[in-house]
């Protein structure tokens, strides 16, 4: 088993360099036949996020490596979680459902919980291998049940899954699955209506959040971007793909060419911007993964099409100092409902940027860079969190070194660096609890950091779950 990560992750990293999030070229699987993926474990976790009511983190395991016959979607419980932690067991000693957190031989201090412990297994669901991230839709609106849309890289699919309450307490999902949990082929977006086949590498689904409905899909390679109107027939529906809508990259002659995250700015009617002067589209940036910049853009609602706009260039540093690549993360607006500060990861240089989009006295966004924080070597996901009369924080994930770098948004500067795990990945805030969860996808684990700021353990690691 260790032989075969250490292969993995070299060939992850080479996959990284070439901003791949996985090369079946580089991933051997064998020829026969595979097994089915174990119900209550994490293994190669990557996207996560809350549940309905935050009682559950629901956790999707990968299968990058190809070991078993599908990817898994899991749910943590995280009730049982907190009270393990409340009474954790003795160094070595034997876990259960009912004392599942023990007291860590190597770092003192630190929780190691079984994940069996903690997983209904009962629940889990079988993904289509290369599963990504999680994105969430209430198609009924904010108070009725919530919907995720999970692409995956390798079947160049995107799976949909209605979430609903169980009687007894805990979670049901819906997606039309099978005896073995395997969700059916209206579920399982393949194609647009004309028959084009979804393209290789998605990144980073998002879903609309200013109340436009469609999904945002940028894919890693072949300058692809897809959108996804959320209300078709019967569910989501592919109804755009865009080639040539990413730029390669400028300074290598890899022709690789493609995107990695996209953020919505809000659209204020007493200030828009000069061409949504009703504020009736969107208005959309998404990051480039091979060109150092992002590239601004809209939908034709009610035709259902993307709408190409300029590109926003913005180097960190001298782009021909750099030797690794690719060059932009994820996205995320400061405060969503403002719109005006966008934070952008830089893969490369490893940085943080907060970029001006307040609108001019032209009616363009500014799009100017106003402060970079340097980070951990490739970073590529924030998430910012938010609590009421305190400074504001932004996690960024850097997934070479297994490190979380914390940015206060006061005087954007780093904080704080925390080891949390090989191929630190996702961030889950979960601000009810006061915990910050990383997922480790490498070491097929979840750390837990302590957002209390009146705990002496604030901003670091309390306990893993797997691993």
């Amino acid at each position: 088993m260790l032989r075969r990560m250490r292969g993995f992750r070299r060939a992850l990293a080479a996959c990284g360099r070439t901003g791949t999030l996985v090369a079946a070229a580089l991933v051997s699987c064998s020829d026969g036949q595979l097994p089915s993926p174990a119900s209550d474990v994490l293994e190669l976790p990557t996207g996560a996020r809350l549940g309905p009511s935050g009682q559950r983190l629901l956790v999707v395991n990968s299968n990058l490596d190809r070991e078993f016959a599908s990817g898994a979607l899991v749910s943590i419980d995280l009730e049982a979680l907190e009270q393990g932690m409340q009474q954790p067991l003795e160094e070595d000693a034997t876990r259960s459902a009912a004392r599942p957190c023990r007291r860590s031989a190597m770092v003192s201090g630190r929780l190691e919980c079984e994940a069996t412990w903690l997983i209904e297994d009962e629940r889990t669901l079988r993904l289509p291998t290369g599963a990504g991230n999680i994105a969430a839709d209430r198609p009924a609106g904010e108070d009725g049940p919530l919907r995720l849309l999970i692409p995956s890289s390798f079947a160049q699919t995107v799976t949909w899954i209605d979430v609903l309450p169980d009687p007894s307490g805990g979670l049901r999902f819906r997606c039309g699955q099978d005896g073995d949990g395997v969700c059916d082929d209206v579920h399982t977006l393949r194609y647009d209506d004309g028959g084009a086949r979804l393209p290789a590498d998605p990144a980073r689904l998002v879903v609309d959040d200013q109340g436009f409905r469609f999904a945002y899909l940028p894919h890693l390679i072949g300058g692809v971007m897809t959108l996804i109107a959320l209300d078709g027939g019967v569910g989501p529906e592919i109804v755009d793909i865009q080639g040539e809508f990413f730029l390669e990259d400028p300074f290598a002659e890899t022709g690789l060419a493609g995107g990695f995250s996209v953020a919505q700015r809000a659209c204020d009617p007493t200030n828009p911007p000069s061409d949504n002067q009703d504020c009736s589209k969107p208005s959309l940036y998404a990051s480039h993964r091979h060109w150092p910049g992002m590239r601004q853009f809209s939908v034709a609602v009610g035709l259902d099409l993307i709408l190409a706009q300029g590109d926003v260039p913005l180097a960190a540093a001298n782009p021909f100092g750099v030797l690794d690549r690719p060059f932009m993360g994820e996205l995320e607006f400061e405060d969503p409902a403002l719109g005006e500060r966008l934070l952008a990861v830089h893969t490369t240089p490893p940085s943080l940027s907060r970029i001006d989009t307040s609108i001019d006295d032209e009616g363009a966004p500014r799009n100017e860079t106003r402060e970079v924080a340097s980070l951990c070597h490739y970073p590529n996901l924030v998430e910012v969190y938010r609590p009421e009369g305190r400074e504001w924080l932004a996690f960024v994930s850097c997934y070479s070194e297994g490190q979380v770098a914390v940015v206060g948004l006061s005087a954007f500067s780093v904080i704080a660096t925390i080891a949390t795990g090989e191929g630190a990945n996702e961030l889950v805030v979960d601000a009810a609890r006061q915990r910050l969860y990383v997922v480790n996808t490498l070491e097929s684990s979840i750390a837990l950091v302590e957002l209390d700021h009146l705990s002496p353990r604030f901003l670091e690691v309390v306990a893993v779950v797997g691993g």
